[in-house]
């Protein structure tokens, strides 16, 4: 419950730990990879300039590859071929390696061309 009180206020948890969430596109989503929108729910790390990425950011990857890293919770990932993909996110330090405890997410989304808006 304190934890859950101290990310409320905007603050790491008190033991340290931090989360991430996928929030959009959901698990088994059909969705436009042009581009393919992204909103996350991080807990527990705070981002500083979004073009500094030299501190805590997300790696995001597409079937395992790196295609992106971000320092903010919503992001577009450029022209993403129609296919069946695992997008995956992780918490990540200054450092670039993932943040310990490890914090990451991931689901599975189609994309295809005929979910884009005309």
């Amino acid at each position: 419950m304190i934890a859950w009180l101290w990310a409320l206020a905007g603050c790491a948890a008190p033991d340290g730990g931090a989360s991430v969430a996928i929030l959009v596109p959901e698990d088994g989503a059909r969705v436009c990879g042009t581009p393919l929108h992204v909103e996350l729910a991080v807990e527990g790390l705070v981002f500083g300039d979004p073009s500094d990425l030299d501190g805590p950011h997300v790696d995001v990857m597409l079937n395992g590859q790196d295609v992106e890293m971000v320092a903010a919770e919503t992001f577009d990932v450029p022209d993403v071929a129609d296919a069946v993909w695992q997008l995956k996110v992780e918490l990540s330090g200054a450092d670039h390696a993932p943040i310990v405890p490890y914090a990451g997410d991931f689901v599975y989304v189609t994309v295809a061309a005929s979910a884009c808006a005309s």
